[in-house]
Protein backbone atom coordinates (compact mmCIF):
# COMPACT_ATOMS: atom_id res chain seq x y z
CA UNK A 1 0.00 0.00 0.00
CA UNK A 2 1.10 3.57 -0.45
CA UNK A 3 1.58 6.14 2.30
CA UNK A 4 2.10 9.89 1.95
CA UNK A 5 5.06 11.19 3.92
CA UNK A 6 5.25 14.94 4.63
CA UNK A 7 8.72 16.47 4.19
CA UNK A 8 10.17 19.97 3.99
CA UNK A 9 10.30 19.53 0.21
CA UNK A 10 6.64 18.49 0.07
CA UNK A 11 4.83 15.15 0.24
CA UNK A 12 6.54 11.96 -0.87
CA UNK A 13 4.72 8.71 -1.55
CA UNK A 14 6.33 5.58 -0.10
CA UNK A 15 5.40 1.91 0.00
CA UNK A 16 4.13 0.84 3.42
CA UNK A 17 2.76 -2.17 5.24
CA UNK A 18 -0.11 -2.10 7.73
CA UNK A 19 0.78 -4.67 10.41
CA UNK A 20 -2.08 -3.41 12.57
CA UNK A 21 -5.24 -1.83 11.17
CA UNK A 22 -4.63 1.92 10.97
CA UNK A 23 -0.87 1.82 11.68
CA UNK A 24 1.67 1.82 8.89
CA UNK A 25 5.34 0.96 8.71
CA UNK A 26 7.59 2.33 5.96
CA UNK A 27 11.23 3.05 5.22
CA UNK A 28 12.29 6.67 5.01
CA UNK A 29 13.53 7.47 1.49
CA UNK A 30 17.33 7.91 1.17
CA UNK A 31 17.14 11.67 0.58
CA UNK A 32 15.14 12.31 3.76
CA UNK A 33 17.18 12.59 6.99
CA UNK A 34 20.15 10.81 5.37
CA UNK A 35 22.23 10.79 8.57
CA UNK A 36 19.59 9.07 10.69
CA UNK A 37 20.08 5.40 11.59
CA UNK A 38 16.35 5.20 12.39
CA UNK A 39 15.10 4.61 8.82
CA UNK A 40 11.85 2.78 9.60
CA UNK A 41 8.79 4.77 10.69
CA UNK A 42 5.64 3.72 12.53
CA UNK A 43 2.87 6.12 11.54
CA UNK A 44 -0.86 6.57 11.81
CA UNK A 45 -2.67 6.05 8.50
CA UNK A 46 -3.46 9.81 8.46
CA UNK A 47 0.35 10.22 8.18
CA UNK A 48 1.27 11.35 11.71
CA UNK A 49 4.50 9.57 12.71
CA UNK A 50 4.62 7.94 16.14
CA UNK A 51 8.31 6.95 16.20
CA UNK A 52 11.29 5.93 14.07
CA UNK A 53 13.18 2.64 14.39
CA UNK A 54 16.42 1.09 13.19
CA UNK A 55 14.68 -1.94 11.67
CA UNK A 56 11.42 -2.83 10.02
CA UNK A 57 10.98 -5.65 12.54
CA UNK A 58 11.24 -3.24 15.48
CA UNK A 59 8.69 -0.87 13.95
CA UNK A 60 6.32 -3.77 13.26
CA UNK A 61 6.70 -5.15 16.79
CA UNK A 62 6.00 -1.69 18.20
CA UNK A 63 2.83 -1.47 16.10
CA UNK A 64 1.58 -4.70 17.65
CA UNK A 65 2.54 -3.50 21.14
CA UNK A 66 0.61 -0.21 20.88
CA UNK A 67 -2.37 -1.66 19.00
CA UNK A 68 -4.55 -2.12 22.12
CA UNK A 69 -4.16 1.52 23.19
CA UNK A 70 -6.56 3.01 20.60
CA UNK A 71 -8.71 2.38 17.57
CA UNK A 72 -6.02 3.37 15.07
CA UNK A 73 -8.44 3.12 12.14
CA UNK A 74 -10.14 6.32 13.26
CA UNK A 75 -8.82 9.84 12.61
CA UNK A 76 -5.48 10.61 14.23
CA UNK A 77 -7.01 13.23 16.54
CA UNK A 78 -9.63 10.71 17.69
CA UNK A 79 -6.94 8.11 18.42
CA UNK A 80 -4.88 10.74 20.27
CA UNK A 81 -7.87 11.70 22.41
CA UNK A 82 -8.59 8.04 23.14
CA UNK A 83 -5.00 7.58 24.36
CA UNK A 84 -5.01 10.83 26.33
CA UNK A 85 -8.41 10.43 27.97
CA UNK A 86 -7.68 6.77 28.64
CA UNK A 87 -4.56 7.71 30.59
CA UNK A 88 -2.28 5.86 28.19
CA UNK A 89 0.10 8.61 27.02
CA UNK A 90 2.92 7.40 29.27
CA UNK A 91 2.22 3.78 28.32
CA UNK A 92 2.46 4.68 24.61
CA UNK A 93 5.83 6.35 25.19
CA UNK A 94 7.12 3.42 27.24
CA UNK A 95 6.06 0.87 24.61
CA UNK A 96 7.59 2.82 21.71
CA UNK A 97 10.84 3.34 23.62
CA UNK A 98 10.99 -0.29 24.76
CA UNK A 99 10.94 -1.35 21.11
CA UNK A 100 13.78 1.01 20.20
CA UNK A 101 11.64 3.90 19.03
CA UNK A 102 13.08 7.39 18.73
CA UNK A 103 11.49 10.74 17.97
CA UNK A 104 10.26 10.47 14.37
CA UNK A 105 12.58 13.27 13.25
CA UNK A 106 15.68 11.74 14.87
Amino acid sequence: MQHSLSTNAGPITVEATEPVPGLRVFETPPGVSPLSSHRWVLAHHDSAALASFETEAAATEAAHAVAPLADWTRASMTAAQEISFGGSVERLTVLLTAHGGAHPNA
